[in-house]
């Protein structure tokens, strides 16, 4: 055991030293050639599919940059949290072992002035991209011919509009033996809650799959149209991503899958949005109602809530630290809204004529209310409110 240790050590001294050496080199290239380390949150499933995403995208956007070098880290296969996906990025982008740019990137915070640029990555920002830019990702006809099989397998047929049913639980984190803090129950939902909403999904002509990892509690609902692939012994990494990259749209509490349908360009629909700092403000395929959110009893209008420091708390916890509560939509309220959004996709994501102008003035209070700070984050507000939110709450919401 302490051979090995120390043979671990000598290897990561030679590494070392040798990411020295190659730092000094591209400095002695850097008026003809600059490279970048581009770290990808391979760790988190939705930051693999939209950090790489929205980097090309902005990318792509600007002039394209001569003498410049990405190289990529997107982990190993042992902390990847889906094989697959890294696989398609590695095809996408010029990859390289995590290794070498851990040691590029160790070697360089230790001697600055040969550190080499690294890119900050996001899920969202002021310049996403994706409402101007067509997904970076796409499958091979080998893939799409193994997805469509094996979708008949689960017994959905692919040549019908097939749903992603994406609810959040604490399942997966305990899977892992991961204790979640007491605020990540304003994050959690449910999943019982969207059985009104997968029926009348399945009833109105498609076909619902609900989404996961495999360890979230089981759906525990038995109507045609509806699979829990979660739940499936089917469930692959490939199908994860196949599926979420191929629905009609999603319905989703933010979390993991539905950043996939975002990098395939799927429009999704967030129920209930609590943490407001980690939303898709900024691309018009995410649409979104609130959950009631009160302070000490009473619940805030919009531009209370972006006047309100509730709007930019990232740490679950600080939701109870601040006295916050909240109250999510009902089961009946949820399908409303789903089969709503279902008809606007229809419809190529346009808003419905009447509910326009409330539309508008949510996008107003959000932008005024966001201020220098909030463009900054989240770029020009573009994410559509569910009109049917919109009906029933604009009076006091919007006021």
């Amino acid at each position: 055991m302490v051979l090995v240790m120390n043979i671990k050590k000598l290897a990561r001294a030679v590494i070392k030293v040798n990411a020295f050496w190659v730092l000094i080199v591209i400095r002695c290239l850097r008026p003809l050639l600059t490279v970048r380390l581009i770290v990808v949150g391979f760790h988190r499933f939705g930051h693999l599919a939209l950090e790489p995403e929205l980097f090309l995208a902005r990318t792509e956007e600007k002039r394209r940059q001569q003498g410049v070098l990405d190289l990529w880290s997107l982990g190993n296969s042992s902390n990847q949290t889906n094989r697959f996906l890294a696989q398609k990025w590695s095809e996408r982008v010029h990859a390289v072992p995590s290794w070498v740019v851990d040691a590029l990137v160790t070697v360089g915070d230790r001697f600055p002035r040969l550190a080499c640029e690294k890119p900050k990555l996001s899920i969202h920002g002021p310049a996403n991209g994706l409402d101007r830019t067509s997904s970076h990702l796409s499958f091979t006809l080998e893939e799409e011919k193994a997805g469509s099989e094996q979708l008949r397998a689960l017994g959905i047929d692919p040549s019908r509009p097939y749903v992603c049913l994406i609810v959040r639980d604490s399942s997966h984190y305990q899977s892992l033996g991961h204790q979640e803090s007491p605020g990540y129950s304003f994050l959690n939902c449910d999943v019982a809650l969207f059985h009104e909403t997968a029926i009348a999904l399945a009833d109105s002509g498609y076909q619902v799959l609900r989404m996961g990892a495999g360890s979230e509690r089981g759906l525990g609902l038995n109507h045609p149209g509806v699979v829990d692939y979660a739940k499936s012994p089917l469930r692959s990494e490939f199908l994860d991503v196949y599926i979420a990259g191929t629905c009609t749209f999603g319905i989703s509490t933010q979390t993991g899958p539905d950043a996939v349908c975002l990098a395939f360009r799927r429009p999704v629909f967030y129920v209930d949005v609590v943490r407001f700092s980690q939303f898709f403000f900024g691309t018009k395929i995410a649409w979104w109602n609130p959950a009631t959110i009160m302070v000490n009893g009473s619940r805030l209008s919009l531009m209370q809530i972006v006047n309100h420091e509730v709007f930019w708390l990232e740490d679950p916890d600080d939701f109870i630290r601040y006295g916050i509560s909240i109250e999510r939509s009902t089961p009946s309220q949820i399908a409303k809204m789903a089969l709503a959004f279902s008809e606007i996709v229809k419809t190529g994501l346009q808003m419905p004529d009447q509910y326009v102008a409330d539309s508008e003035r949510a996008r107003t209070l959000l932008k005024e209310g966001l201020g220098d700070r909030g463009h900054a984050i989240f770029g020009e507000p573009t994410a559509m409110m569910n009109p049917v939110f919109l009906a029933d709450n604009a009076q006091w919401f919007l006021n």
